[in-house]
């Protein structure tokens, strides 16, 4: 791998409602540490799992396949679900369709979908129709070197931990979860909070419109940060990204039923008049 840091899954204790936190394609559970870092605030349980074929070699991600990723996520939905439900889902380009596929299938134990950078569409016309040409034609899997992150800022950039190649036929699983994902955005009805980055070069930043338009979800909202590009969580945005996520996980604890939320905070001391 190349940049700086430890790929392994993050774990943080707390209360429910948990919030589940998923990486993107090629990534780490280090792309999604500002969702820890929020949940970890707001005294919630958090869970950011390593994803089936990442963190290793990118050999292990030119074997893995939608499937995998899928199951990968299933597991750690159930894991978390079965003592903090209902969750906060959240994810980052293909985590966001993860996420979103789960809040979909799982109504009952999902109390808010976040999707951030989503890939309902990849940029045309690179990377989308070089992966459509790779599927049609058959062509035979091979993998595209992958110097750097997209993301702006030089210092976060230069420190993320990713793969050093992204193999095309895995790539195109992606492509297909897009497709298959914006069929079933209408089933998504809890509440919704869409974030992507103005410069994104991965996911077009129309993107981010298109997901509110197809989420069946009726309190549903969409913030665009005009400096990030498509790992937003790391960019130059990353302060206001988290001002977004405490400000509407703060809100939603506040809607949710009493039984619903077990708080750690300790209880306020009555001012005395």
């Amino acid at each position: 791998m190349i940049g700086d840091g430890d790929p392994s899954p993050i774990r943080v204790s707390g209360a429910r409602p948990g919030v589940l936190a998923l990486h993107g394609f090629g990534g780490t559970p280090l792309e999604v540490e500002l969702v820890v870092d929020v949940a970890r605030e707001l005294g919630l349980a958090a869970y950011a799992p390593l994803l089936p074929g990442h963190g290793t070699h990118v050999d292990d991600l030119a074997q893995s396949r939608l499937a995998d990723w899928e199951r990968g996520a299933e597991q750690a939905f159930q894991e978390l679900a079965a003592r903090h439900a209902p969750l906060f889902v959240t994810g980052l380009s293909l985590g966001s369709l993860l996420a979103a596929r789960l809040a979909a299938r799982h109504p009952e134990q999902t109390a808010a979908l976040v999707m951030l950078a989503n890939a309902l569409w990849l940029t045309a016309p690179f990377p989308a129709w070089g992966l459509t040409a790779v599927a049609r034609f058959k062509i035979r899997d091979f993998s595209i070197p992958k110097l750097t992150a997209d993301i702006a800022d030089p210092v976060a950039r230069k420190s993320h931990l990713t793969y050093p190649a992204q193999p095309v036929h895995a790539a195109v699983d992606v492509q297909r979860a897009g497709v298959q994902v914006r069929a079933e955005l209408r089933r998504v009805t809890c509440p919704a909070l869409v974030l992507h980055g103005a410069r994104d070069r991965v996911c077009p930043v129309a993107n981010a419109q298109r997901a509110i338009e197809l989420l069946g979800s009726s309190k549903k909202r969409v913030v665009v940060f005009p400096r990030s590009r498509h790992i937003l969580t790391r960019d130059l945005d990353r302060a206001a990204v988290r001002g977004e996520l405490l400000k509407f996980f703060d809100e939603l604890l506040g809607d949710l039923p009493v039984e619903s939320v077990r708080t750690l905070r300790p209880p306020q001391t009555p001012v005395e008049p």
